[in-house]
């Protein structure tokens, strides 16, 4: 019989898919090799009846019998273990990104508040004022938030081309990560920009 296969990794999930591959056929009783079979049934049910019909026809020609379910598993745990790692790096890299963020903002607002004293002083709305923060510092950061999304996305590409079955693109981490970014701008810009508003304009001009 000759034909044509799907493509496939043959061995180890890490090299990828095989660029050429010749399938040759082969007996139970051939040494070091490897016998795969498709089932239809349970995977259990149809190791058992394997295992008791091989025992009759070639009496201790099988060493093992595996699902492929339960193969894949063990290639892939080192690759789970990798992720488990990279999540929490990940997960810290995250929460010092969002606490220099809203420190920076913070900061750059508060300097601010002499001019949102004068702002208030010449008949400005406290709202209005907080609103006109708030759109300046989203700004910056939908232009932070692009830029970093744009390389997130550009080293998942290289990552996924070195590993088989990786999805480049996972939008629940990058719209997660990019909403956490604009939560914490937002905040950063709110607190200080409300609390400014709220003091007395002569108060706030007598600042330094």
């Amino acid at each position: 019989m000759i034909g044509v296969a799907r493509d496939a990794a043959n061995g180890w999930i890490g090299e990828g898919i095989d660029s050429t591959c010749i399938y040759f056929p082969t007996g139970v009783n051939a040494p070091s090799k490897v016998l795969l079979v498709r089932t239809h049934a349970d995977a259990e049910t149809a190791r058992q009846r394997l295992d008791l019909a091989l025992a009759r026809t070639a009496p201790g020609a099988i060493d093992q019998i595996h699902p492929m379910e339960e193969i894949l598993e063990m290639q892939r745990y080192p690759f789970r273990i990798a992720y488990w790692i990279s999540s929490a790096l990940g997960g810290l890299a995250l929460a010092l990104t969002l606490a220099g963020i809203y420190g920076v903002l913070s900061y750059l607002v508060a300097q601010r508040t002499k001019e949102i004293g004068i702002r208030v002083a010449l008949g400005a709305r406290s709202g209005q004022v907080v609103a006109l923060v708030m759109k300046q510092s989203m700004r910056f950061a939908l232009i932070g938030a692009a830029i970093g999304a744009a390389g997130a996305l550009a080293f998942s590409r290289y990552l996924a081309s070195q590993f088989v079955g990786m999805d480049p693109f996972d939008g629940r981490a990058f719209a997660g990560g990019i909403a956490l970014v604009f939560a914490a701008s937002a905040l950063a810009a709110w607190a200080p920009s409300s609390r400014a508003a709220g003091i007395e304009p002569v108060t706030t001009l007598r600042r330094d």
